[in-house]
């Protein structure tokens, strides 16, 4: 190798070295910015509270005792939200389902203010008692897809298509793809045996608080 082509090699790997070093190096002090920042540490979400289409307050502590299943859309889907809303509907116009509450929660509060889930809801003829439209700020909305509905996939105009049912106990008693027929109908068991469950509980009525067995006093006998 002549000496003009040793030294073009070298440049070219000086020049290589140079660049990767000044990468690394602001990778470094990103990190190092990042360090600096404090993070904001909330705690989990167990309850929440959105808005309803009506104006009113839609609360998860006041669901104790009642089945619901929850679902994520928004209006202006081009894909998948038309099929789930209309198994939603099928669903919800049952007559054995008429004491559950359906509640959909747009992930595009930006575009879905009260008067447009309004006229959203209109176009399903959704019954205002028992399927609720409801919004909220999108990160809180986010936080409730993971921290309590436990179904995640939320993201700006995005959501995975799975509905959450949700006992009367507040827990979650399964899931299932609300984009799907086949297996909407398949739910259709899990919600009917939530249903039937009692409320309170059995064990709840016959233990009293403490845990202690009910005592039962033998009559007195008649002198």
């Amino acid at each position: 190798m002549n000496n003009s082509a040793l030294t073009f090699w070298l440049v070219v790997a000086a020049l290589a070295a140079g660049g990767y070093g000044a990468f690394k190096w602001r990778q470094v002090q990103q990190a190092q910015e990042l360090g600096g920042v404090s993070e904001i540490s909330l705690p989990p979400l167990e309850e929440f509270e959105l808005t309803e289409r009506s104006g009113k307050p839609f609360r998860s502590a006041d669901m104790k005792g009642k089945v619901w299943v929850a679902t994520f859309f928004f209006s202006t889907c081009p894909g998948s939200c038309a099929r789930l809303n209309a198994n939603i509907k099928q669903l919800s116009s049952q007559e054995a389902f008429r004491d559950v509450t359906w509640v959909s929660v747009t992930v595009d509060p930006d575009t879905d203010t009260l008067p447009v889930l309004r006229k959203y809801a209109e176009s399903f003829n959704a019954d205002p008692e028992r399927w609720l439209f409801c919004r909220g700020e999108f990160d809180y909305v986010k936080r409730l897809s993971q921290e309590v509905l436990r179904v995640g996939g939320v993201s700006y105009k995005g959501h995975n298509d799975y509905a959450v049912i949700v006992d009367k106990a507040g827990e979650i008693a399964g899931m299932f793809n609300a984009s799907s027929t086949r297996d909407s109908l398949a739910a259709e068991k899990t919600i009917a045996e939530c249903l039937a469950a009692p409320w309170p509980p059995a064990s709840a009525k016959s233990t009293p608080a403490g845990g202690a067995e009910p005592k039962t006093e033998k009559p007195a006998e008649a002198a």
